[in-house]
């Protein structure tokens, strides 16, 4: 999904993030906004699993949910139910 696809409760929680970041010009997430080094593996309560490679990742327990935001594989919000997320840094 798109910025513009995202449910609005996740715009102002990127647009929280930024502004944490010392980001008070901008809304939306820019390439140097990602990791460079990190991968996020998800697996799932039926043992299926995803991997994520440089992401950003915003975890939003009061929605019960994780945003995993990528610059070239869109943006992605998951139940926590259920889910084990690993995130590791490659050297």
């Amino acid at each position: 999904m798109k910025y513009e696809d995202l449910p609005e409760r996740w715009k102002t929680k990127i647009e929280t993030y930024l502004k944490s970041k010392g980001e008070t010009d901008r809304n939306k997430l820019l390439c140097d906004d990602f990791s460079i080094n990190e991968i996020v593996e998800m697996k799932f309560e039926d043992d299926s699993y995803v991997e994520f490679r440089y992401p950003l990742v915003i975890k939003a327990p009061e929605y019960n949910e994780i945003g995993i935001f990528t610059e070239h594989c869109g943006y992605h919000i998951f139940n926590l139910m259920g889910t084990v997320i690993t995130i590791k840094t490659e050297e």
